[in-house]
């Protein structure tokens, strides 16, 4: 495959899992700019992260166990979660908060926050697992194609949670810490067991999916 053929096919890759989820925005009636601002929110936590993790030595699995555990929960969870999170701020700050509240939902203050919270965190993290598979896939695309049931999952779950924090956190800040500490342990339990060698791919993947399906049922309940 020529390096045109192989973009393109990373692309579609990419694109494969936001396309349900954007029918799901239309359907909930969303909006389709709140849907790609989502996305480019996740797209930019990717530079901001990878900026941040330019920062620290590479992870080396011969480096002892410290090494790994600060390279996994601290290096790479701790900094993307953080960069998700902040590039999701600036879209609540700066955009949601001009968004009429929906006659369905409740009229406490922060409530637009709250009812856009885990959706938004969920398109910016398949926006964020979009751009990663990308970069990855350039050198190898049984990479990519590994990471659409693995880390575009793990990505969507560990966002919806970081949404669902930014939404609820002026009324519940407890519960909104929580979520964001869960992130990044799912996040790095998920990695940790992806740089081992010795163990099968498809446990972190268990992991992921595991995650992504506890999103979109806190997602269905929140909406119910």
């Amino acid at each position: 495959m020529n390096g045109v053929g192989a973009v393109v096919f990373l692309i579609f890759l990419a694109i494969i899992p936001i396309v349900p989820l954007y029918i799901w925005f239309r359907a909930r009636n969303f909006g389709r700019l709140r849907f790609l601002l989502c996305l480019a929110a996740g797209l930019l936590a990717v530079m901001a992260a990878g900026l941040a993790q330019s920062l620290f030595p590479l992870p080396n699995i011969y480096g002892g166990m410290g090494s790994i555990l600060f390279s996994v929960f601290i290096r790479i969870s701790l900094i993307e979660e953080l960069s998700r999170l902040f590039t999701l701020f600036l879209l609540f700050r700066f955009h949601y908060s001009r968004i009429p509240l929906p006659a369905s939902s409740s009229t406490v203050p922060g409530a637009i926050h709250s009812f856009f919270g885990a959706p938004s965190g969920l398109a910016a993290g398949l926006g964020f697992a979009a751009g990663e598979s990308i970069f990855y896939g350039l050198t190898d695309l049984s990479t990519a194609l590994l990471r659409l049931f693995t880390a575009t999952p793990l990505h969507a779950a560990c966002g919806a949670r970081i949404g669902t924090a930014l939404g609820i956190f002026r009324a519940a800040p407890l519960r909104a810490v929580f979520l964001i500490i869960t992130a990044v342990l799912i996040h790095g339990m998920y990695n940790f067991l992806i740089l081992n060698p010795g163990i099968p791919w498809f446990l972190p993947g268990l992991i992921a999916l595991s995650a992504f399906a506890s999103s979109l049922l806190s997602i269905k309940q929140g909406n119910s």
